[in-house]
């Protein structure tokens, strides 16, 4: 399979990713700050919910 890199890295592209992973950050930052949930435990939230989109095709 032959990939364009060119495509890969297009500013619009690297925006969105830096915005999209900030804002996952932010959520966990939230969620270490107001709760008592442990950095692990926000980690398994965040893959399970992944999981569950994914299969659900939402991703």
């Amino acid at each position: 399979m032959d990939i364009n890199w060119a495509n890969v890295f297009e500013l619009s592209s690297l925006l969105k990713c830096f915005i999209v992973g900030g804002l996952i950050c932010v959520i966990g930052q939230i969620l270490i700050d107001k709760t008592k949930l442990t950095p692990a435990r926000i980690l398994v939230i965040f893959v399970t919910t992944g999981c569950i989109l994914g299969g659900l095709r939402y991703l």
